[in-house]
Order: C-alpha cells, then structure tokens, then sequence
C-alpha cells in the first residue's frame, strides 16, 4: 500500500512538472526568431572591426516588424554585420542581415544609437546598414565602413610581423526617399554649399549665436539640426 502511494504521488509530480513546462514560456521568446551563424574570429591586426568593443545591450527589428529586445550586440563595421550573444550555447551569432529591418545599440554614455538596413545604389550596390545621425525630409545618415589596409609593418603582441590593419571609411550621406543618396563631407564648406546662398547670412547667424564649431561629426550634427529646425531647406 506504501509503494502505491508512492508512485501515485510520484505520477502527479510528474505530471504537475510536465503541465507546468508547458505554461511556461520562455522570457524573451522572440530570441528563438533570430536566424544566423556562429562568428569565425577574425584575424587580430591594429586597429577595431568593431563599432563597440564590447557586446552592448541593444534591440533588432526582424524584417516582419517584430521586436527584440534586451540582447547583447556587437555591429562589425568590418563587415557590415551585426553580431549577438546568444547565453544559452555561450556563442556569438552572426544575425542574417536579409531577417533584418534595423537594429539599435546603448553607448557608453547611455545613447541609443539607431541603425537602418536600406540599399544603396552607389558604387558596390547593396544593402547596408546606416547609423541615422539625423531623420526628417531630409536624413543624414552614415556607413560606418572600416576596412583592412596595407600599412607600415609592425609588431603585434605575439610577436609577428603585420602590415595590414584596420582603419575607418566612413562615408555621409543626405538621404531622401525619391531623391536617393547625396554624399556630403564633413565640415563647414561641405555643409554650407547645400544651402542657397540667399540664407547664407541667416545660416552663419544661428552658428554664431549657439557657438558651433564644425570641426568634427558631433559639431557638424548639431549644426545641420540648427538650420534645419530654423526652418531652412536645402537646395533643391
């Protein structure tokens, strides 16, 4: 009578443990969505592939619109491709850049910086992701290319002789859905030759008075919303 009861309580454990693996649903099981491949290390020469050196926390859109977020990601600007952590087999996947529409990544400082997958029709045609430095009628954008380039030999930490390393490409860009893509550089000449000069005077007014310096990407970033929010438009 004790070994039945036994195996009658034991039966009913089973089954509770059965019903609830069933319920149960996993936390972020969108995660089960992602398609894509492990990372093959690349080669270590100087310089970073990588747009973050670490894995940051951040966010995908899958082409069907559905949302992931809280994942570990790490974008090589080497390759254009975007890399995640995956705990559950400790690996790092290469995330299918066609299951892709987007993907955003938290830096150091605690910004969100957002990345759109759109094809470009430029020299090398193809999709690509671009960092959106600024949307509207009007967006600009950024490839964040970085690309595997002779050098003058050095020596790495294992001791081997290199001359290859890897330096930035980046590459700007105003974006307009009819119009396409128009490079632009940064700096003050480039940024102010696609404006009329009827609004040159107006231009240099709103720079001067919130002391921009277009030196570099940050200040050139600040000062195109600057014009744009004043209500400026580009030539047409």
């Amino acid at each position: 009578m004790t070994q039945r009861r036994f195996y009658i309580i034991t039966l009913f454990a089973l089954l509770a443990s059965s019903l609830t693996a069933q319920v149960a649903v996993p936390k972020n099981w969108s995660t089960e969505k992602i398609r894509g491949t492990r990372l093959v290390p690349y080669f270590s020469y100087s310089g970073n592939p990588y747009l973050n050196e670490k894995f940051e926390t951040g966010e995908i859109e899958l082409a069907d619109g559905v949302k992931i977020e809280n994942l570990h990601l790490q974008y090589s600007t080497y390759r254009d491709e975007v890399i995640y952590f995956n705990p559950s087999i400790a690996a790092q996947i290469i995330i299918d850049k066609i299951s892709l529409k987007g993907f955003s990544v938290m830096d150091d400082k605690g910004l969100r910086r957002i990345f759109l997958q759109l094809y470009y029709d430029g020299f090398l045609p193809g999709n690509r992701f671009f960092e959106v430095l600024s949307e509207g009628e009007q967006s600009l954008l950024v490839y964040r290319k970085v690309a595997l380039q002779n050098c003058p030999p050095y020596t790495d930490k294992g001791g081997t002789i290199l001359n290859m390393e890897y330096q930035q490409a980046f590459e700007y860009y105003l974006y307009n859905g009819k119009k396409g893509y128009e490079p632009i550089r940064i700096g003050r000449n480039s940024l102010l030759s696609k404006f009329d000069k009827s609004n040159m005077k107006l231009i240099k007014k709103i720079l001067r008075k919130n002391k921009v310096s277009i030196t570099d990407e940050a200040g050139f970033v600040r000062a195109w919303n600057l014009i744009v929010k004043s209500g400026i438009s580009i030539k047409s």
